[in-house]
């Protein structure tokens, strides 16, 4: 009896009633009402930001890395960097977060024959990376492209190569919702 309420608390989280499940890049993105990107061909950098435990910092070391991945995507979209007077201003946040994950609830013999009591959960908490990338109208200084990308991250410190390779990743996932293409 206590083997058949195991394996029926295992079969409610596999089937996706209580799991949040782990999942590849997801990408959102929005395009300001009336704005047309083919208009505008220069960008400039606001200071790129990362949340770190202590608070936003804007000279982390991936910074350049940031600038690196983000700027390919740029000149592919035909957006060329300049170093004043553009006519976009990019601001881009990095956040990282850990997700508490519920994998498996412990039923024991109950009071009452058909439901069990829970006698243990396991669980862990799974990494997540978010890229947000907002292109700015200079003139305006109106939002005129947004886009979020959020991935799994497997480790809590990353090199140098895993951060250029993760952040290259969700950069060209961000730009395949992009409006102009070149």
């Amino acid at each position: 009896m206590k083997t058949s309420y195991l394996i029926l608390g295992l079969t409610l989280l596999t089937s996706g009633s209580l799991l949040t499940p782990v999942f590849a890049a997801k990408v959102k993105a929005q395009l300001a009402k009336g704005v047309d990107m083919a208009n505008y061909k220069t960008y400039q950098w606001l200071p790129p930001r990362m949340l770190v435990k202590t608070g936003i910092d804007e000279n982390n070391p991936s910074n350049p890395i940031l600038k690196e991945v983000v700027g390919k995507q740029l000149a592919k979209a035909g957006l060329q960097e300049v170093a004043d007077g553009a006519d976009l201003q990019i601001q881009a946040y990095v956040f990282t977060e850990s997700v508490p994950h519920l994998e498996a609830i412990l039923f024991g013999m109950g009071y009452n024959f058909d439901y069990g009591t829970v006698v243990a959960t396991m669980g862990s908490y799974n990494r997540e990376g978010t890229l947000f990338v907002n292109l700015i109208d200079s003139k305006t200084k109106k939002s005129t492209w947004s886009a979020m990308v959020t991935d799994s991250l497997q480790r809590t410190s990353l090199s140098p190569e895993e951060i250029r390779a993760k952040l290259d990743k969700a950069a060209t996932k961000m730009f395949t919702k992009y409006p102009v293409k070149k």
